[in-house]
């Protein structure tokens, strides 16, 4: 927790860009929590987006071109990628030469995955700790693996030259360490809003019902069942705010803005054709262009890979955190039924057709609400 000095990126702009009315709450919401000049931060959530505004003003990266973390400009990496994606070499086990056009960044996130897995392998096989022996450490390798199998299958078997590589590293990290801190904090935030509205309508259930008050002190457990008979109306409120509230919208937001935290040149504003076919003509030759086809692709691949970075770290929490008995039986059994049905992906995949409508096909009415409600009810 810190104080980082206040600035308003926004100033210069001009009046109509600000005119909407979300930015307006926005403002009138900063101006109140902005004290002495200064913005108040906890936990490093809000850290994140003014270290980025200050890197921008030290660096001069406001046409974000370069990557966040190791500096590197894209210019510096990217013509190898595009070297890579022009040869079309499609040998499923040719991989060395999109390694070699990865970014520093993208390289440093793998070799300190693979650093972490060995510490824990030698940690697992020491027997330091007899709740996580080498059997618990072959089921977080196998949790691993199942998010690297779906992105095997939905980046490299079919679409690897529509998003490179690299690009996947870092939309998967995003979900992996930042979109799943966000999605805890918010849904503890709503889930205390939503408690305290909970025990508002108790409070009013209980100064009625003298049974009920009776039933709890009697037997707690079958008041709760007759609770839940006789004001079904507000059980079933209460079940629809976990599931589509607490759950559903606040996760399936933090994979939206998720996708949108990356900043890769694979998705840089250029020039698109309207059909796979390059068209002739000499500017054609001149400027590289990208059909809609390609372009659609790399966003669905792009917020997949977000998703699995999130499943990935939401499963490793249920495994090994949210398991009721530390025992290897209960850690298998939980990693099998949540790798029946992954609705992390499905949901992003489903979100990107609205991202599709919105920006290639330019259908402005496609807003957020649009984008993230059937994700959103697939989900609760």
């Amino acid at each position: 927790c810190c104080c980082y000095a206040h600035d308003d990126m926004r100033t210069n702009e001009p009046a109509n860009d600000r005119a909407d009315f979300c930015t307006l709450l926005w403002d009138a919401v900063a101006r109140v929590c902005c004290c002495c000049q200064c913005w108040c931060q906890c936990c490093s959530i809000c850290a994140i987006a003014q270290e980025e505004r200050e890197v921008e003003r030290l660096t001069g990266n406001r046409g974000k071109t370069m990557d966040y973390i190791t500096f590197q400009r894209f210019d510096e990496y990217y013509p190898a990628i595009q070297a890579v994606n022009e040869s079309q070499d499609r040998g499923f086990f040719n991989f060395l030469p999109h390694w070699r056009a990865t970014s520093e960044l993208s390289r440093s996130l793998l070799k300190n995955v693979a650093g972490v897995l060995i510490i824990l392998t030698l940690f697992a096989l020491s027997n330091i700790d007899r709740n996580f022996t080498f059997g618990n450490m072959i089921v977080l390798v196998l949790t691993l693996a199942q998010a690297f199998g779906i992105e095997l299958l939905v980046h490299w078997t079919w679409n690897r030259f529509d998003l490179s590589f690299d690009s996947v590293v870092k939309y998967f990290s995003c979900g992996f360490f930042l979109t799943t801190p966000l999605a805890i904090v918010f849904e503890l935030i709503i889930n205390m809003l939503t408690t305290v509205v909970g025990l508002v309508m108790l409070f009013f259930v209980l100064a009625v019902d003298d049974d009920l008050v009776q039933g709890i002190q009697d037997n707690p457990q079958r008041a709760i069942k007759k609770f839940a008979v006789e004001y079904q109306g507000i059980f079933i409120f209460n079940l629809f705010l976990q599931s589509f509230v607490i759950a559903a919208l606040v996760e399936e937001m933090v994979k939206y803005f998720g996708y949108w935290m990356v900043v890769v040149p694979d998705l840089m504003p250029k020039r698109t054709q309207t059909s796979d076919v390059e068209e002739d003509g000499e500017d054609s030759a001149v400027t590289p262009t990208r059909s809609y086809k390609s372009t659609g692709t790399a966003i669905t691949v792009a917020m997949v890979s977000v998703a699995l970075g999130f499943a990935c770290c939401e499963n490793l929490m249920y495994v090994f955190v949210y398991s009721p008995t530390p025992s290897l039986g209960v850690e298998i059994t939980t990693l099998v039924a949540r790798s029946f049905f992954p609705v992390h992906p499905l949901c992003a995949a489903i979100q990107s057709i609205g991202v599709c409508k919105r920006d290639l096909e330019g259908e402005r009415k496609t807003g957020i609400g649009r984008i993230i409600s059937p994700a959103v009810l697939l989900h609760g």
